[in-house]
Parts: structure tokens; sequence; C-alpha cells
């Protein structure tokens, strides 16, 4: 039987390292019958195994925010029961858990009769001074403060003055993340939050300093609100700030899953917002996983599922056009290079071909097969992950045209580019120096052997 092996045919050159995030957010974890709540979170713990398993593995989890629902030391405690579960299905430990408050980790009760907002700029550079303390940090979420602080004992402590931080370097897999907690939920009160929450350029201004001292390749922010929801007196002071500092920023409390590249004269932004990981089984329940290849970041979108069984799989409803409902990032800024490596060279300032030697169909259709095009999808899913697809067949059916067709509509999913290589000879490894050379821009450095021949002595 004729048979051609696609991974053997297609073979593509990606970063040498990637980071993969799971983004959680938004639990409002409460007392009570906990049946719907164990129900979803139970499966998402399943599911997250199983990804990993299927070589979809979280190398750090993200939670932002609303971890309890009114801000209570017992629902911490049922928090904790879950992150525990959580961190053992990803094989992870708690250094690789980072979790901040929302609007629902504030006790309301403690904020009766405080301020509700500040209502000039001269007021918050009083109230932020580092040396006044903060009363509605540290009372109204002292719940969220005393639980993380414990959970997190040895690891990380989140600050009592200041609502930046601690900002934390973390090497994974080679690369160099620099990760920045921000606290948006001091002045939460009720249902009207929006545009009186604080943060204040005096926080951010000294963790930001700290940020640009630590050498990271890759800056994650960390926040629950929108930054919308801040007061007007100095939303713009902020949201410019981070777009010159930070490459990512996660967050939650919408409810929705939305990924968004905000540009501006400062710089530019991913902005990744996770849906509620749990709202009851009548509402939706997302979350999302984040795969860092070089400079580009793939979201990929999941749910949970009710029917006919009780599990977290892909969300379409995200990216509905995109090939397997995930999609790619060019994450602009500084490029996220492994340690050890030299910079890169100096690039022209014209935008970079796609790199392939698939040639194109140019006006002829490719009809039919779209079941076969999208089994093999299925198995090659995740592009970080080895897997191999047979193409058989006798001679003359398409096998080949297939592969390359495959190709073409995924090779926005292969960061290095999707390449033919003619295994039907024994010149593979000159076949693949040619794309090296020729098509990667790829150094090479030749060497001339020299045989050395040993004396035979004869007798």
């Amino acid at each position: 039987m004729n048979c051609d092996v696609l991974a053997r045919g297609l073979v593509y050159r990606r970063a040498p390292v990637s980071v993969t995030w799971l983004h959680v957010s938004d639990f409002d974890v409460r007392g009570g019958d906990p049946y719907d709540r164990d129900v979803v979170l139970r499966a998402l713990v399943k599911s997250v195994s199983e990804y990993r398993e299927r070589g979809l593995a979280p190398d750090v989890i993200f939670a932002t925010g609303d971890i309890a629902h009114s801000g209570k030391e017992t629902e911490y405690e049922l928090a904790g029961k879950f992150f525990d579960d959580l961190l053992a299905a990803a094989h992870l430990e708690k250094n690789r858990l980072f979790v901040i408050p929302g609007n629902h980790d504030v006790d309301r009760d403690l904020g009766v009769g405080r301020a509700r907002t500040l209502d000039s700029r001269e007021q918050s550079d009083i109230y932020f001074r580092p040396d006044l303390p903060k009363p509605h940090l540290t009372q109204k979420l002292r719940g969220f403060l005393d639980w993380h602080n414990r959970y997190f004992d040895g690891i990380r402590t989140t600050p009592h003055s200041s609502t930046c931080g601690p900002l934390e370097l973390l090497a994974v897999n080679g690369r160099r993340l620099g990760v920045l907690p921000i606290n948006s939920a001091l002045f939460c009160q009720g249902d009207d939050d929006h545009e009186k929450l604080w943060i204040r350029r005096r926080c951010l201004d000294a963790a930001l300093a700290d940020l640009r001292k630590i050498d990271s390749e890759l800056n994650i922010v960390l926040v629950h609100h929108p930054l919308e929801w801040l007061s007007g007196i100095e939303n713009c002071n902020i949201q410019a700030e981070l777009e010159a500092s930070a490459h990512i920023l996660l967050r939650g409390h919408l409810h929705e899953t939305r990924v968004e590249s905000v540009a501006s004269a400062e710089g530019e932004i991913l902005r990744c917002a996770a849906g509620a990981a749990f709202q009851t089984r009548k509402w939706p329940n997302r979350a999302l996983y984040g795969t860092l290849d070089d400079r580009q970041l793939t979201i990929f979108p999941i749910r949970y599922k009710d029917a006919p069984r009780k599990i977290w799989t892909t969300d379409p409803s995200v990216f509905p056009r995109e090939d397997n409902h995930q999609k790619s990032f060019l994450i602009r800024g500084q490029a996220v290079e492994p340690v050890g490596l030299q910079p890169p060279r100096p690039r022209s300032a014209e935008p970079p071909r796609f790199r392939s030697n698939i040639g194109s169909r140019g006006n002829l259709p490719f009809v039919g097969r779209d079941d076969a095009i999208a089994q093999i999808a299925d198995v090659l899913r995740y592009p970080n992950v080895e897997n191999v697809v047979v193409l058989h067949g006798p001679p003359g059916v398409g096998k080949s045209e297939l592969a390359r067709e495959y190709a073409r509509l995924n090779r926005n999913r292969y960061s290095g580019g999707t390449f033919l290589v003619n295994s039907s000879t024994d010149a593979i490894a000159i076949n693949l120096a040619e794309i090296g050379k020729s098509i990667l821009d790829l150094p090479f450095l030749f060497v001339k052997i020299k045989q050395f021949h040993k004396p035979v002595n004869r007798r």
C-alpha cells in the first residue's frame, strides 16, 4: 500500500520553548447547598487533567478575582480546597498559582460608613501615601488577605499598603515573565461601582519602576475589573502606564470572555477577559488557555457543557470563524526569547513573509474532503504536541494534495511556518538544509573534515 506520513511530509519549525497558562475567574464560592458549584468545578478539575494528558498542560494558573461571594473566611476555606484540586490536576505547585481579589471578595458589611470613593487627585495622593493605613484594604478585604497570605505562606504576601504587588519574576521553560497583581477592589461596595474604583498612580508607578528592574521578557498584569471602571480622575493615566509597560492584561468581572488588542500612542497591550468559572448551571461557565510561542499568543477558550455529560470543552462562541475555534495574536514590544540565546538579528522594516514552500492552488478550488481535513485537524489540534497522521490509499487519490491543503488552511497555527519535505529519496537532510537556508534564513557553519588513516603494520 502506498502511504504518506503527514507529520513527515509537513515539517514545521516552532519556537524552542512555549509557556501555557490557564486563566480562570469569578467563582463566587459561598456556603449553602454546594451541589451545582461542585458539579461545574469538579468537571473543570477533571478536564484540566484530561487536557494535560493530551498535551495542553498549564505551566501557570491565573485566577483574576471573585474567589468568594461575600469576603467571608469560611468561603475561602472552600475555595482553597478547590485550588488544591486544580493544582493537583495540573501537576503544579502553589508557586505557579496567582490569585487576586475582586468585588465579591470585599466584605461589604465592613464598608458601611466608609468613603464610597475619592473625590479628587489630591485626596487620592493623601489616601495612598505608603505610610498611612488603608482601611478599605485591610478591613474590607481582610478575609481575602488573611486567607491568601496563609495559603501562600512562604511563597508570596499581598501588601497591606499598596494596590499593586507583590511583583514576581517567574521563570517558566526558560522564559522570564514579569507578573504584576493589581487590586482594583478597595472601593467596591455595591452594584454602582462603575467609575468609583481606584488603583492610583502613586502605587502603580512604584510597581512599574520595580518591573523595569527585573529584566523580564514579557509583562503580565492581573486585575479584576475592566480599566474603564476606574475613576475618571485616573482612568486614562492608568491605561497609558499599563499600555507602555505591560504586554498582556488578564481580567474578569463581566462574566464574558473577550480578547482584544488595544493600541495607543503609549504602546500596545492584549486584554484577555475570562468568563465566570461558575455562575450557576443555567448561565455559561468559561475559562481560557493561553499558549505563548515566541511572540505569538494562542488563546483557546473552553466552556462547561451540562449535557449529554458534564464536561468542559471547546468554546466555539469566542472565535467562531477560526480553525479549531482558537486564535493567535502577535505580542508586540519586547520579543520573548529563550534564556541564553543571542538577541535576534535586526529586522527589516518590511513585514516578514510567511515561511512556507507549499505552493498555492491559485484560482483552483479544493473541493470536498472536508471530513478528512476535519479529522486531521482534530488529531493535530495542539501544535505543541507531537502527533502523527498517516494518509493511506492507492496511488493518485490525492493524499499529498490533501496534506498540502491542510497546511494551507492551518498555516497560522504554526508560527515557524509549514513546509513540504520530499522523503522519497535519500536526500532528506539536504532538503531540510535547503529549507533552513533559503526560507528560514538560518546560518550554516560548514566544517571541512580531514580524515586521518592509522598506519597498518605489515609483517
